[in-house]
């Protein structure tokens, strides 16, 4: 059966299968329609329609706006190590979810695998240092202290 209607017709008599709606026909072709958000954050092809990723046990979360990739809570900056990827986008890390992301290495490209351990490493060996330089300057508070407590 052909509908006419303003520009041509249309003919509903084909279906996607039983019990599912007719498809347009235009053009001796099927008109599929596809309503899916686009996909750029990385890894997102891994996504549920939320947005979110399980990989064995370790919750991510893909944010297509920013082309970003999470893992814990990443509101406070000063606690979150970024990582950019491979092939674009990145990898937003709470540092206290640095144990998560061990569980969850494989789900990455062996080029992103090296880029987040190198991130790992150069931010612990940053913070060994901040911390050695907190701990010379409270000595030197301290010793400062108790030779004015001398005199």
């Amino acid at each position: 059966m052909s509908i006419s209607a303003i520009g041509g017709s249309q003919d509903f008599s084909r279906t996607q299968g039983p019990g599912k709606r007719p498809r347009p026909m235009i053009d001796g072709s099927y008109v599929e329609k596809k309503i899916e958000t686009e996909k750029k954050a990385p890894y997102s092809f891994m996504a549920d329609e939320q947005g979110y990723i399980q990989y064995h046990g370790v919750t991510f979360f893909c944010d297509d706006e920013n082309q970003v990739i999470s893992l814990g809570d990443i509101s406070d900056p000063k606690q979150v190590l970024t990582i950019p990827l491979e092939d674009g986008g990145c990898l937003k890390v709470n540092r206290a979810n640095i144990g998560d992301l061990s569980h969850a290495i494989s789900m990455f490209t062996p080029g992103d695998v090296r880029r987040i351990l190198s991130a790992i490493a150069q931010d612990a060996h940053c913070t060994q240092k901040i911390n050695e330089m907190e701990e010379m300057e409270d000595t030197a508070v301290n010793e400062a202290v108790s030779e004015t407590e001398e005199e």
